[in-house]
């Protein structure tokens, strides 16, 4: 039927209304070439979504404006006006595409294939975060904006893969699981032909490296292709764990999917997203071995190279004598191939010199980190250490209150009043030594096995997700032991958004 889909097809040319909207508007200075607001329109959007793709969240009003006044080279505004101008010019921008009323763009147009009237509504950019001390809030492109830019131009393959990442999240935030499967097995296919790509330009650097600008040029070329990568590794970890909070919240309310198919959906998409981000993960390592090896052996190949093309006889030897050259000249010419020999002396009249004598240390200090001895941690004993381990941790939450941070020199301080036997125990320190080695502790009861000298502090503190320590300038010093300051950082239930 010839007005089959005529829905969905009126929607795809009012996608492009905004663009028509402003091109109604002409800028430039008096006397001098005017300039549609068409232009300026796709420009914004081009800037949003590069943006997105370099994973930056940082594109507010100023930062469109100074794109723009670089793009266009200062010559829509007068000098004295640029900077305000072009502020003023990103706002109308950003009001055309989000509209200031808080409603979304809005079409009317009557489907004949329906014979009724039909309103499309259209989101092209929403609000991201806000910066409250620079009084700037930030916008990334919503579902109609990456529809609109992916409508102007087929993008290259390298970047697929982001734009097929962005497209898997609108699908999540919008519960289309067996689609997001689909884009999944999609992006498992582009991180293939990045690694098709990856290897074909292993073999150029092999085949084609002759001289220091093709060099030059591959560095670059390995240089964008590993940055490209270390954006996309960043987005799997964002999708990831947006995809486990999704699970998380899918399970915790069994009414909202009483036959459980949203959750077993969810499931499958963690299992193929994973698999997806490792093979990524892999790509990775490989792009970055190529970055360091590969471009190291082809420039040492490149410089044994000219170090056997190099004649000797006629670079230098005919240089010095078919030419007289000036005696300071000459020196510097054969300088660098004529160096003095190095020769070591030791006179036998050193024995006679004064002497330092030192005096042997006998102490043996332990200088490895210490590490949880199996023997002591087995029965009896690794129950102790559990209870202890727990008490630390539930005395530090009864010390920060409401509290989420602190340091470690504040907490002994507290101990010394309270408990001064715990200053006095290895296990207090080696409990603080450890967690600094594993820098971030997730108690999570599914993750911490029985054994575990963690095991109790779940049920102790059951309010408690996770536990940062970080280094910090400074020691804290009690009852004959030494150990370094550090920051405390805690996530309780409760601080982590929904």
């Amino acid at each position: 039927m010839e007005s089959e889909h005529f829905a969905e097809r009126m929607k795809r040319i009012l996608l492009m209304e905004p663009l028509y909207r402003l091109g109604r508007r002409q800028f430039g200075q008096k006397g001098e070439q005017s300039y549609s607001g068409m232009e300026l329109g796709l420009l914004a959007l081009l800037f949003f979504f590069e943006q997105m793709l370099d994973g930056k969240r940082e594109a507010g009003i100023r930062n469109l404006a100074l794109f723009l006044q670089q793009q266009t080279q200062g010559c829509l505004f007068p000098v004295e006006k640029g900077e305000e101008a072009y502020e003023q010019l990103a706002r109308d921008i950003v009001g055309v595409f989000r509209p200031q009323t808080g409603r979304r763009n809005e079409q009317v147009f009557f489907d004949w294939e329906q014979g009724r009237e039909v309103r499309a509504r259209y989101s092209y950019l929403k609000a991201d975060r806000a910066d409250i001390h620079a009084n700037e809030q930030y916008y990334v492109l919503d579902e109609q904006g990456l529809e609109l830019i992916f409508a102007t131009k087929e993008y290259f393959s390298e970047y697929q893969l982001s734009i097929n990442q962005l497209i898997l999240r609108k699908q999540l935030e919008k519960g289309q699981f067996v689609l997001a499967l689909r884009q999944i097995e999609e992006m498992r296919l582009d991180v293939e032909t990045l690694r098709n790509r990856m290897d074909r330009i292993r073999q150029e650097i092999h085949r084609n490296i002759v001289s220091q600008e093709t060099l030059e040029h591959y560095r670059r070329i390995v240089a964008d292709f590993n940055q490209r990568l270390k954006s996309e590794e960043d987005a799997f970890t964002e999708l990831q764990t947006f995809v486990r909070d999704t699970k998380e919240r899918i399970r915790s309310n069994p009414q909202a999917d009483p036959e459980r198919r949203a959750y077993t959906n969810i499931q499958a998409v963690e299992r193929h997203l994973a698999h997806v981000h490792a093979l990524h993960r892999e790509l990775l390592k490989a792009g970055i071995d190529l970055g360091t090896s590969a471009l190291a052996a082809a420039e040492e190949a490149l410089y044994f190279t000219g170090v056997d093309s190099f004649n000797y006889e006629q670079e230098i030897t005919s240089r010095m004598f078919a030419s007289p050259l000036p005696l300071t000249a000459a020196r510097r010419l054969v300088e660098p191939f004529l160096p003095l020999q190095a020769c070591e002396l030791w006179s036998p009249l050193t024995i006679f010199l004064p002497q330092r004598l030192e005096k042997l240390e006998r102490e043996s200090r332990q200088e490895a980190f210490p590490e949880i001895d199996d023997t002591e941690v087995h029965g009896e004993k690794l129950q102790n250490v559990q209870e202890h381990y727990a008490a630390i941790v539930r005395n530090l939450l009864d010390f920060l209150g409401l509290g989420r941070k602190t340091t470690l020199r504040a907490f002994c301080a507290m101990l010394e009043e309270q408990r001064s036997a715990w200053c006095s125990e290895k296990q207090f320190y080696v409990f603080w030594m450890l967690l600094h080695r594993q820098h971030c502790l997730h108690l999570n009861p599914e993750r911490i096995a029985r054994d575990s000298v963690y095991a109790r502090i779940p049920a102790v503190c059951p309010e408690l997700l996770s536990l940062v320590v970080q280094e910090r300038p400074g020691f804290v010093e009690l009852d004959g032991y030494t150990i370094s300051d550090m920051d405390i950082t805690v996530t309780v239930d409760g601080d982590e958004k929904p």
